[in-house]
């Protein structure tokens, strides 16, 4: 939170710096928004969120019509999942064919909300995790109660879910979760992988989740998401949200996508009523509008992670390939166990340490991609501290 009220801000700016942003501002006044990690930090690299922030479209759309919020929202959010039905449907005649109805679609309050949901509704006796990915599956499947069966990833095959076929043809489970791209390596499962995962999961009454909140950042997401798979394998989910290619964290909105109409009623009836506010709603339809937007977005996101994939691979680092708006790297062997998160925050500069992460090599760490100003001032910290540092 503010140290101070916005307002009182403005009343200590002298008469010329009146219009300077709230980022500007802050600057300013030495005063830093906190952070998930509750830290004063000037950059964040923690976190992956677009770059480029919120579309105004969105922005339009939430300050308009105040009065509108004393009233409850629509409590099937129709206009929702009819906008977000269109844009993921696919109708051109050089890609696949996808058509998707409001009724495959679900929405949560965030990812979270779905993910909880979706294990609830399948009540598991043991879910399959990949080893590393996102910690959340592993959080909702604990909240539940079932037990986790870990399938890890190599990597020195990059993190590949080569293998991961195999293992679920041996493992008893009735719920698998897969991350694509994986979270935190940040690569894409191939066609070949997720088909082979599908048949097998089909054929042994396993559903399978698979979650896309990254894989919009890939300006190839209409022919490689698992969208096209929807109608072939009833017991295939797919949850996104608007969490990062819109950059609309704080507004709390995600959804899921699946044929199986029985199991959409069921996970329904594990979310609470009215949990999209009208907030979230009129944001999640502004959002789509923006088509300048997306391709913007693509071109910062791809040149700005060569970027830094190539600095930090001159520093000798070992940096994953990536197809996502982060990315994960390991120290050079000479330089591990320099503490570069811990120095990095003595300069206000916030990263992500993977070693939480079950399964990462040690001295790995994650970071986002964001204007090249800001990478610039990263790299220039990280190549300091690792010049300085000294085993």
């Amino acid at each position: 939170m503010y140290s101070k009220d916005v307002n009182d801000v403005y009343k200590e700016l002298n008469t010329s710096e009146k219009g300077l942003t709230i980022n500007e501002v802050n600057k300013r006044l030495n005063i830093y928004d906190k952070n998930i990690y509750n830290k004063e930090i000037t950059l964040d690299y923690s976190v992956n969120i677009n770059p480029l922030g919120m579309p105004q479209e969105v922005c339009n759309a939430i300050t308009q019509d105040i009065g509108g919020y004393q009233t409850y929202p629509d409590i099937k959010y129709t206009a929702l999942r009819n906008a977000i039905a269109c844009k993921e449907s696919i109708n051109t005649d050089n890609i696949y064919k996808v058509n998707i109805n409001a009724k495959n679609i679900l929405c949560g309050n965030g990812a979270s909300e779905l993910i909880m949901a979706v294990v609830r509704a399948v009540h598991p006796e043991k879910c399959a995790i990949a080893a590393p990915s996102f910690s959340g599956y592993e959080r909702a499947v604990k909240a539940y109660g079932a037990g986790i069966v870990y399938y890890e990833l190599d990597s020195n095959n990059g993190f590949s879910y080569e293998y991961v076929s195999g293992r679920l043809e041996q493992l008893d489970v009735q719920l698998c979760f897969i991350c694509n791209p994986n979270n935190p390596t940040g690569n894409i499962i191939s066609e070949n992988i997720l088909i082979n995962i599908l048949d097998i999961c089909r054929r042994r009454n396993i559903i399978v989740v698979v979650d896309e909140c990254f894989l919009r950042f890939n300006r190839n997401y209409e022919k490689i998401s698992c969208k096209r798979f929807l109608k072939d394998y009833n017991n295939l989910v797919i949850i996104n949200a608007y969490t990062k290619f819109y950059a609309m964290a704080g507004i709390r909105l995600g959804y899921l996508m699946s044929y199986n109409d029985e199991l959409i009623d069921n996970i329904s009836l594990q979310l609470p009523e009215w949990n999209i506010s009208t907030v979230a709603q009129r944001a999640g339809i502004a959002a789509f509008k923006d088509k300048d937007y997306e391709e913007h977005t693509y071109r910062l996101i791809e040149k700005e992670r060569e970027f830094l994939t190539d600095k930090l691979s001159a520093m000798e680092c070992i940096v994953y390939p990536s197809e996502a708006d982060y990315i994960t790297f390991r120290l050079p062997s000479d330089k591990a166990g320099c503490q570069l998160q811990d120095e990095l925050l003595k300069n206000g500069v916030l990263i992500r340490s993977c070693q939480s992460y079950r399964n990462m090599p040690p001295d790995c760490y994650r970071i986002a991609v964001k204007k090249h100003t800001d990478n610039e001032i990263l790299i220039d910290f990280i190549s300091n501290i690792l010049t300085k540092c000294i085993i």
